[in-house]
């Protein structure tokens, strides 16, 4: 492999001829028993040391020819049992110093020695057949080479497009547990029936694994996958990136290697990975008639239904114009048209403060909150909030929260914040299980919370006398047209097109319609949070592509949520100057006299009239 190093360092060490005699002195003496074994030709005599290199004359850049001795005293990968002549041609690494050599050719015939001493040989040349029968056949692979800009010289293996050199994976048991396994193999492989243990254990543990992380393998094809020039001349899309925005895609970033990969949907099970087909070959397992037993193998969704086949595991919404493409400009418009406005309002009610803007009537009206907050009659009627509703509003926190931390993470799980926060977790399972069961949890309370105010509805109407529709409609959290009216109203107030503002009565129109936003998200989150959940009935009774569905408005609905609460509830409640650092309204039940004179003047007015209270005034008792 070729590399790039300084150059000019390099050169100079070499210029001085104490540091070349340094340097040939300590190769000669630096020949150790155990890299003999390993390598009976002594090609490690110089090619162990890292500043081996020469310039290449064409384009001047330094090439290294440093081999790692590790590999082949420790055995680290299937390679390291053979000789360096076996792969270069003796008659061209004969004399010292090396003329350039030929290309490395992986299908040529090795000859190899076992255990007993015979010399056995192989070759890759049934691997080159099944390349040549499968969609990176030679003429691709050439092709992609030159797109490339050609990384790879003319005869030299197109292997290595893919492959560098191969080690073995070492699986997650601890060291001594694999020794100790090794160690029994041994008690019969010895002199009777020899067998280098250790070498061959690991080479049938690795095979039996994958070759490479699932993170190592999507890099490997993304070389090809995500090259422009390449896309473009084969008119593909870009896979990889619609692959890596993607459930299984976010879940590879993430660390999990349980997700399918790759090789896991474009190579069928214990098949041939070198035998790929494109997905319009009808025995190819992305085909129409295979990807549902390919998505429903033993490994990924065994128990899912024919339709999962339909779930879009590629797609592109900025060239889609499907379902997905018109709900993401759905939400996309309502980000704009509800968000966009209410960071507006919370702006320009900030800048009223910087300014030190008030009501003309906002001194009679602090002074009227704090005489009524200072007769028990008057602080109990300014509680906005029961205990029992602080409660409902405390766990809806908690859940919110909570699905917050651990779903975001998977939502945007290419940033760096995202899989240290899974790790602080645990772990991408654990991360899961926590964001499903606070799911339950919100959709549990929200259940409840319909049943309170069907409940609380039915007795108001009942005492009132008037119908149940009436009487929900007239509840403080619903909005009306009047609220409409008062909207306007504030509007020109925050503009400075109107002197005084609004009057508001327990709840404002922005609470009101955060309200409406729990209710809207939590349903929505809810039944596709339940749908993705489910996968195994919604592709058996629905479809697959409900799933993708799903999906988009899952996440869709998650960061429409976070922008309301995470930012603009958040201000109102803790960051704003007339509440800081939080407001009590939700913990003891009592407002600040001065958000109670700024924002809830009509619920002043009104308490203060039921107790006879003026700001000069006692409260008549009788």
């Amino acid at each position: 492999m070729d590399v790039i190093i300084n150059r000019s360092s390099l050169l100079r060490g070499f210029a001085r001829p104490w540091a070349t005699t340094w340097f040939v002195g300590a190769m000669v003496l630096a020949s150790a028993g155990s890299v003999r074994a390993a390598d009976p030709e002594n090609c490690l005599l110089c090619h162990r040391y890292r500043g081996l290199a020469r310039v290449v004359p064409e384009s001047g850049q330094i090439k290294s020819f440093y081999v790692n001795p590790g590999y082949y005293d420790h055995a680290l990968g299937p390679h390291a049992r053979l000789r360096c002549t076996d792969c270069h041609r003796r008659e061209e690494v004969a004399s010292i110093p090396h003329q350039p050599v030929s290309p490395v050719n992986c299908t040529q015939t090795c000859h190899l020695l076992n255990s007993s001493g015979l010399e056995v040989t192989f070759a890759h040349d049934a691997i080159d057949l099944a390349l040549q029968q499968s969609v990176h056949n030679r003429d691709t692979l050439d092709k992609a080479n030159e797109l490339l800009g050609s990384p790879l010289a003319e005869n030299q293996s197109r292997c290595l497009l893919c492959h560098d050199e191969p080690v073995f994976r070492w699986s997650e048991h601890n060291w001594a547990e694999q020794q100790a396994r090794i160690d029994r193999c041994d008690v019969c492989h010895t002199e009777r029936l020899p067998l280098d243990t250790r070498y061959y254990y690991w080479h049938v543990h690795a095979r039996s694994r994958q070759a490479r992380s699932s993170r190592d393998l999507v890099r490997v094809c993304a070389n090809c996958h995500s090259n422009p020039a390449i896309l473009q001349h084969f008119d593909n899309p870009d896979t990889v990136a619609s692959y890596i925005a993607s459930f299984h895609g976010k879940a590879m970033l993430l660390g999990s290697e349980e997700t399918a990969n790759c090789l896991d949907c474009h190579v069928a099970e214990l098949a041939n990975v070198h035998l790929m087909k494109p997905h319009d070959d009808p025995t190819a397992p992305t085909s129409t008639g295979h990807l549902p037993d390919t998505c429903r193998s033993t490994e990924c969704h065994p128990t899912a239904g024919q339709a999962i086949g339909t779930a879009a595991i590629h797609l592109d919404l900025g060239t889609s114009r499907g379902i997905e493409f018109f709900i993401g400009a759905i939400f996309f418009l309502m980000i704009l048209s509800t968000f966009g406005p209410s960071l507006v309002l919370v702006t320009l009610e900030l800048l009223q403060i910087v300014v030190g803007r008030h009501d003309p009537a906002h001194h009679r009206h602090l002074s009227l909150a704090e005489r009524l907050m200072g007769d028990p009659r008057g602080r109990e009627k300014l509680k906005r909030f029961t205990p029992h509703q602080r409660v409902q509003h405390w766990i809806l926190f908690g859940a919110f929260a909570t699905l917050v931390i651990t779903g975001f993470p998977i939502k945007f799980a290419d940033r760096a914040w995202a899989a240290w926060l899974v790790d602080q977790i645990g772990s991408l399972g654990r991360v899961r299980l926590l964001h499903r069961w606070a799911g339950v949890v919100l959709i549990v309370g929200f259940a409840y919370h319909i049943g309170y105010v069907t409940l609380h509805t039915i007795w108001a109407s009942r005492r009132s006398g008037k119908g149940f529709v009436r009487t929900f409609l007239d509840l403080p959290m619903v909005m009306n047209l009047s609220d409409l009216k008062q909207m306007k109203e504030l509007l020109l107030f925050l503009v400075f097109r109107r002197k005084s503002r609004p009057p508001a009565g327990r709840f404002t129109l922005e609470e009101k319609f955060e309200y409406f936003g729990v209710f809207w998200g939590s349903v929505l989150l809810g039944v596709t949070g339940i749908l993705m959940w489910a996968n195994a009935w919604t592709s058996e009774v629905l479809t697959g592509r409900v799933l993708t569905i799903a999906n988009l408005v899952h996440s869709f609905e998650a960061y429409l949520a976070l922008l309301h609460v995470g930012v603009l509830h958040m201000v109102t409640v803790i960051f704003s100057p007339i509440v800081f650092p939080i407001s009590p309204a939700m913990v003891t039940g009592d407002t600040p006299p001065e958000k109670m004179a700024e924002a809830h003047s009509g619920m002043l007015e009104q308490v203060a009239g039921e107790l006879n209270i003026t700001p000069g005034k006692e409260a008549n008792h009788g």
